[in-house]
């Protein structure tokens, strides 16, 4: 999404842009692009505990969820702004993931996993995801409760 992918670390992630912020959250780094910004989400100590020692390993310090807010970047043609509505049968929702004032879905999308982050009927925030984390409604829960 952007210059940010899932799998880079979180040096090579704020090597990208020219200010960052994690405005108090030691989980995300907060990009600034002009237009709304990009999220990068890492994995807790708490998140790693499902994965393999091996994936453990691999995973600790790198990018398993980016969001953007931007209209400039789309999930399978689905914009913020949107209404989850209009698109929620065509994108294939998964059940949804009340965290907080939002709510949160997954969307199949090959080897990821596409997330949409709602509040009030409009999608906010569109993104993708480390499909690891999202394969029992338990781990996605977990997972997006792990970013607050």
């Amino acid at each position: 999404l952007g210059p940010v992918r899932l799998g880079m670390t979180r040096l090579q992630a704020r090597r990208q842009f020219a200010r960052v912020s994690t405005r108090g959250r030691r989980y995300m780094d907060f990009f600034c692009t002009g237009d709304n910004g990009i999220r990068a989400g890492y994995p807790s100590p708490k998140l790693l505990r499902s994965p393999s020692p091996a994936q453990q390993r691999w995973l600790r310090g790198r990018v398993v969820l980016i969001l953007a807010s931007s209209r400039h970047y789309a999930l399978r043609g689905v914009r913020p702004g949107t209404p989850l509505a209009t698109v929620a049968r065509r994108l294939h929702v998964s059940r949804r993931y009340p965290v907080g004032l939002n709510t949160w879905y997954l969307v199949p999308d090959g080897p990821v996993r596409g997330v949409l982050k709602v509040r009030h009927g409009l999608i906010e925030e569109v993104g993708i995801a480390d499909a690891i984390f999202g394969a029992s409604q338990h781990e996605a829960n977990k997972f997006f409760r792990s970013f607050r």
